[in-house]
């Protein structure tokens, strides 16, 4: 009896100590493990800040450049302004000359008129030297009767009066065309200023243009870099996701591989103490319950704003991949799980704003994007359920509006969603 008790002692102690060597190496493993997550979460960090640092810069960017936009069409708005300003003066200076054209012509005629008024004034002058200097006086008091004498004073009336007339309508003439001609000019002259300045004016807000021109056109290569860069990060984050979600499935791997090995030690001890053989465990690593039918991520909500495929972007304003479908829906709404998985990625990512990436196993990764500020209610490396509540609807990131954006990647390429949801 006591040969067969020892027996079985020394069998359980065998079989245990044949244990403890696998389960010290599977602990060190998932040291290894841990600190290798560690280092990609810090990694994860460091890119999540830097792509969020990328969002306000580019939001900047896309702030300055409307400001810029802005600033540009009124500019054109006043560059037209100034056109038809100058075409109103173009107008005017043309009315203006040609009136002053009349004005001259006007004044010739005058000046014509002076002239034959000239040349009977200097015909009588001439007549008068010819006869000799005769005096107004000499010609009264030769008359030969008192009637004569009447006559004679009204023709010298006449005459003299008619030489007034003559002068004074030769200075008016002269005055008055003159006056005329000279405001003509001046205003001709005013008109020729104000185009001038208009002119100026209109070739000063053209530089402007080309000015802001310009910067539009540099901050919009600014964006497409910034644009470059968003892939660029999407592509260090996915490949820093694939490594975690190779970690997180040697992880679950091992803990599973512990299991057995446990549930073994139990059996070979239990056995061993009576004297039987046993034979247990088996590994099983955490995957997808995913059977092509997941489950739609907002029950309260049905409404797809954007569906899968090329479009024109409504950030970017240029036409590329919607990696997904945008359901529309109230801020706070609630996101569900689509399937079960491990949480791969619950951080910022460039232009998803706050964002929850879930591996389901078989290659298969769902994506929830634009969640609100503080809305994310899961952790990395958590083990979700299907239908669990993981995240509250928002409109962070490069969104117009509170809604999720929603994908499915297969192997890190997304696919249209729609086939693998109920």
């Amino acid at each position: 009896m006591l040969k067969r008790t020892l027996t079985t002692w020394i069998a359980a102690t065998l079989t245990a100590a044949l244990l403890i060597q696998p389960l010290t190496a599977t602990a060190g493993a998932k040291e290894d493990i841990a600190k290798q997550l560690s280092e990609l979460r810090k990694q994860e960090q460091k890119t999540a800040e830097q792509q969020k640092a990328a969002d306000q810069k580019a939001a900047g960017l896309k702030k300055e450049k409307q400001q810029q936009v802005v600033s540009l069409n009124d500019l054109q708005t006043d560059i037209k302004t100034q056109g038809d300003k100058l075409e109103k003066l173009e107008t005017k200076i043309t009315e203006t000359s040609l009136k002053l054209q009349q004005t001259g012509e006007q004044l010739e005629e005058a000046q014509d008129r002076v002239a034959k008024r000239d040349t009977l004034l200097k015909s009588r002058v001439r007549m008068m030297y010819m006869k000799g200097s005769v005096s107004y006086l000499d010609v009264l008091l030769s008359a030969t009767s008192f009637s004569d004498f009447i006559d004679r004073f009204d023709s010298i009336k006449a005459l003299v009066g008619q030489d007034k007339k003559i002068l004074a309508e030769n200075k008016k003439d002269r005055n008055e065309i003159a006056a005329m001609k000279k405001d003509v000019e001046a205003k001709l002259a005013d008109v020729k200023d104000m185009y001038a300045d208009a002119e100026d004016l209109k070739a000063s807000l053209m530089d402007k243009e080309k000015r802001v021109k310009a910067v539009i056109a540099s901050l919009s290569q600014e964006e497409a870099k910034q644009e470059d860069i968003s892939e660029e990060s999407e592509a260090s984050l996915v490949a820093l996701a694939k490594q975690k979600q190779q970690l997180y499935t040697k992880q679950q791997e091992i803990i599973a591989k512990e299991k057995a090995e446990e549930e073994k030690r139990k059996k070979a001890a239990a056995a061993a103490a009576a004297a039987a053989a046993a034979k247990g465990g088996g590994n099983k690593t955490v995957a997808s319950s995913h059977n092509g039918q997941m489950l739609w991520p907002v029950p309260s909500s049905d409404t797809i704003s954007s569906t899968f495929g090329y479009r024109v972007d409504p950030i970017a304003g240029v036409r590329k991949l919607h990696k997904g479908v945008d359901i529309a829906a109230p801020r706070g709404t609630k996101i569900l799980a689509a399937d079960d998985g491990v949480v791969l990625i619950a951080s910022w990512v460039r232009g998803y704003g706050n964002c929850i990436v879930i591996d389901h196993g078989d290659g298969v990764w769902t994506w929830y994007g634009h969640i609100m500020e503080g809305g994310i209610y899961v952790s990395e490396g958590d083990t979700v359920k299907r239908g669990q509540v993981i995240a509250g609807v928002g409109s962070t990131g490069d969104s117009t509006g509170n809604h999720l954006h929603f994908e499915v990647r297969i192997n890190e390429n997304p696919v249209n969603p729609l086939p693998y949801i109920q």
